[in-house]
């Protein structure tokens, strides 16, 4: 008779994300360790589900100190390689323009999905707090990092620890400066993207598939999300000095932003 373990039962470890450790799948199952924060993102969880957003996991437990959620098959571009100031590498299908495409759009969707929501449990990760007028509740941390691709296009994205309340124009640049993405030729380069692109048009491209009236709209909350992106380094589990090789590497970020504004004002 055997004793081995049903298949179903086998937890294989999977590489963790840049904030996160100790993740496992169980068959379909995903479970992760949870933090302060958990309660926050599980009832967004499943506001997500109940307006049938597809492109999040489903929250479906705990089991001690860890959530269970649906495992989304597909691909994750991640980049064990990276650090600050590096581009992240990313996949040919990851830099397409269908890829861009589908990933605004699938911005798009998760933003109409937020609509209307008031959550009761306000103990978010980075900015513990209720909305503000015009505010919706998302992911965080959107980045290809974060994606799940099906045959070349984003069909979800994963680990929703960042969840909290942002201005939706604020988030979609902040997704535009991982998905575009925004950065100097060397980076770009560093990225996979050989020849290096017009940054400017792709991040019009970027704009226009997720529907906005008003594309300048877009150009002040590239500054403000990257303000953001700083100012959330204090809750992130790092050391001194990596902490200042962030603030630096957003310090790099808004310089160069400040060096193509007029090129992309013009675009």
């Amino acid at each position: 008779m055997s004793h081995e373990e049903p298949v179903d039962a086998v937890e294989i470890p999977l590489p963790g994300g840049r904030m996160t450790q100790g993740i496992r799948r169980r068959g379909r199952q995903l479970l992760r360790p949870m933090g302060a924060w958990s309660g926050a993102v599980h009832e967004y969880l499943r506001h997500l589900e109940s307006v049938r957003f597809a492109g999040a996991p489903r929250f479906l437990a705990t089991e001690g100190e860890r959530e269970v959620l649906t495992f989304i098959d597909g691909e994750v571009p991640a980049d064990p390689q990276w650090q600050p100031g590096r581009g992240h590498r990313l996949p040919p299908y990851a830099r397409s323009e269908a890829s861009l495409i589908a990933t605004a759009q699938l911005v798009r969707q998760l933003h109409e999905a937020a609509r209307g929501y008031r959550p009761a449990n306000t103990e978010f990760r980075f900015d513990p707090r209720p909305l503000r007028t015009g505010e919706i509740i998302s992911h965080g941390d959107l980045g290809p990092w974060n994606t799940v691709y099906r045959d070349g296009v984003p069909v979800a994205f994963i680990d929703w620890d960042a969840v909290g309340p942002i201005d939706p124009v604020v988030d979609l640049a902040a997704a535009a400066w991982e998905f575009v993405p925004l950065a100097p030729p060397d980076q770009l380069r560093e990225a996979g993207f050989d020849p290096v692109p017009d940054v400017a048009a792709r991040l019009r491209i970027f704009v226009d598939a997720y529907g906005m009236s008003d594309r300048r709209a877009i150009l002040p909350a590239l500054q403000r999300c990257r303000l953001l992106a700083a100012e959330r380094i204090k809750y992130a589990p790092v050391t001194a000095a990596e902490a200042a090789d962030a603030l630096e590497h957003h310090a790099q970020e808004l310089r160069w932003l400040h060096s193509v504004i007029p090129h992309l004002d013009r675009h």
